[in-house]
């Protein structure tokens, strides 16, 4: 079969259209909990501080506001077939990209800005998908995809 015409099953999805089912191996939240839980930590330090006490208080009043307050979305889920990128620009829509329509992805690590998953399937498609966690996205991508682009840093 010629290659720019390979049929694949990879495609967008309503959310509400996904499989059954499925087992969740690995899920990416948005919200960073630990950082946050620094930054609060942080702010009560610096409560104790005579100097510091007010940049304290608002460190320790955001940490604990982001915590309680802010959304926990699900961004990604891995399972053993597929790969879901949840869009966030899209309420109720996602990616669903199978393992095996993978050709290969690379990881870019953006400086002022969210990093970047590029997927190129076996179609030759191309997707880019906003990270939040590098070290989980590469991990569960290197478990299931054969081909690697490496690593670009801009």
């Amino acid at each position: 079969m010629f290659e720019g015409h390979m049929k694949i099953k990879s495609n967008r999805f309503k959310c509400r259209n996904l499989p059954a089912n499925y087992e969740v191996n690995a899920r990416v939240k948005s919200k960073p909990v630990l950082t946050m839980c620094f930054i609060a930590v942080a702010g009560l330090i610096l409560i104790f501080q005579n100097s510091y006490f007010f940049m304290g208080v608002l460190l320790l009043f955001f940490g604990i506001y982001s915590l309680l307050f802010s959304k926990n979305q699900t961004t990604v889920e891995f399972s053993d077939d597929f790969v879901i990128f949840y869009l966030d620009d899209h309420g109720g829509e996602c990616y669903l990209i199978y393992y095996a329509d993978i050709e290969s992805y690379e990881y870019q690590r953006k400086l002022f800005d969210t990093d970047i998953v590029r997927i190129k399937l076996k179609n030759q498609k191309i997707l880019e998908f906003k990270s939040l966690d590098r070290r989980k996205i590469t991990k569960n991508l290197e478990k299931h995809v054969a081909h690697k682009i490496e690593d670009d840093e801009e």
